[in-house]
């Protein structure tokens, strides 16, 4: 898999939530924490977002806003430290008259981590969706803004799908604007380079010894520098890493499950069972059950 289509597999293990928001006068809104992704497109008027860590943001129709590892933040009709911010006025019905208008969705991740290529990313990062350039996006908002209602059949699986592409199309879209070894960068090069290796050859079992050599390092040293910069134990990445893979082939192929434990280190079906279950709090079959029905939603 490509780095984006990784990012969106992993994302994609969560539940995909979308939700309106219509102001007019003074207001101001804030978003929990959450395990997961966010998305906000503005569709009419300005308003200002306001980062947990950073200085308010002025934005307008057009603009969209990423939040790849789920902090806390808000929006306003005027800049305001974080701190401060509580929920003032009062959302517009559909019907009656607003001035500003943005689509919100989310992939909520009950289990697991975000991809690590996201969580090296800013908090917040904000873009315009330039219709020249990506034209897709536009559409791709408008389609999120019918979804996020979830008035009409099928919407829950037509969310998911529209998140999933709007996810992508964002992701090329701030790709464009940076340079690619930014998602991949880490403060240790010895590290990256073992991540870069296992992420190119994503379904062989790799031991931590195995990453170790490839840094040239101690096992001992090698775990203590790579917890500090992945923020996660190289045998946890590695489970982590497996099972991600495994959620990927229940989703996208009828390989049983005893051959999905095998694809992915597993050296029996009841243990790539209890170790999913573990991960994700569902069983394989049942995830990949769940999956299909919802269409993809995860």
């Amino acid at each position: 898999m490509d780095l984006i289509n990784e990012v969106v597999a992993s994302a994609r293990a969560g539940r995909a939530v979308a939700r309106r928001s219509r102001y007019a006068g003074a207001w101001a809104t804030r978003f929990p924490a959450v395990n997961g992704s966010g998305l906000h497109v503005i569709r009419q008027g300005s308003l200002w977002l306001i980062p947990r860590e950073s200085e308010p943001v002025f934005l307008r129709a057009g603009d969209a806003v990423f939040v790849p590892h789920g902090p806390p933040h808000g929006f306003s009709h005027v800049p305001a430290p974080f701190p401060t911010l509580s929920e003032t006025g009062t959302w517009v019905p559909g019907g009656d008259p607003f001035e500003v208008e943005f689509v919100s969705c989310c992939y909520h991740l009950d289990r697991g981590r975000v991809h690590e290529s996201l969580a090296g990313l800013p908090e917040v990062i904000t873009l315009t969706v330039d219709g020249r350039r990506h034209p897709q996006l536009p559409v791709l908002a408008d389609l999120l803004g019918a979804h996020a209602d979830g008035a009409g059949p099928g919407d829950d699986i037509g969310l998911a799908a529209v998140v999933d592409l709007l996810l992508v199309h964002l992701l090329r879209a701030w790709r464009g604007l940076r340079d690619e070894e930014t998602w991949r960068r880490t403060p240790d090069p010895q590290i990256a380079r073992v991540l870069e290796v296992v992420r190119d050859e994503p379904y062989r079992t790799w031991t931590v010894r195995e990453l170790s050599d490839l840094a040239r390092m101690s096992r001992a040293a090698f775990t203590r520098r790579f917890t500090a910069v992945v923020h996660e134990s190289p045998g946890a990445y590695l489970t982590r890493r497996r099972l991600e893979q495994g959620a990927h082939l229940l989703r996208h192929t009828e390989l049983p499950l005893a051959a999905v434990a095998e694809h992915v280190g597993y050296a029996t079906e009841f243990s790539f069972s209890a170790a999913f279950r573990r991960h994700y709090g569902i069983a394989p079959g049942r995830f990949r059950h769940r999956d299909r029905a919802s269409g993809g939603a995860g």
